[in-house]
């Protein structure tokens, strides 16, 4: 079983009910990133910002822009590949939502596509 540094924050909660659910932590994988616009001119505006995030060298490798499946506005998601650990999560959970949140967004957590 995995060890997370503080097993008490929601990245270590969400990385410990992957590693229950049998998903392979110690391999890359494509780790989405959320956020939400009430316009979809805002959405558009964060692009650039968000296609210049860098963590560690690491650029998001796909960024795009859609309706949500439910409720008004727009969502971005940005994808990024890495190896699903605490503290780059983390920093890459900080960075994204300190670039949307700065362009009248609201930062909606990460996932992984099953």
């Amino acid at each position: 079983m995995f060890q997370f540094q503080t097993p008490d924050d929601q990245t270590s909660l969400i990385l410990a009910e992957m590693a229950a659910e049998g998903i392979d932590l110690t391999q890359a994988m494509q780790i989405d990133f959320f956020a939400a616009f009430e316009f979809k001119e805002q959405a558009e505006k964060a692009l650039p910002q968000v296609k210049t995030l860098s963590v560690n060298g690491v650029s998001f490798e796909n960024i795009k822009i859609q309706k949500p499946e439910a409720g008004g506005g727009v969502e971005l998601i940005a994808s990024v590949t890495l190896v699903p650990e605490q503290p780059i999560l983390d920093e890459w959970d900080q960075a994204f939502t300190d670039c949307v949140e700065n362009l009248k967004g609201y930062s909606d957590g990460w996932g992984i596509a099953l």
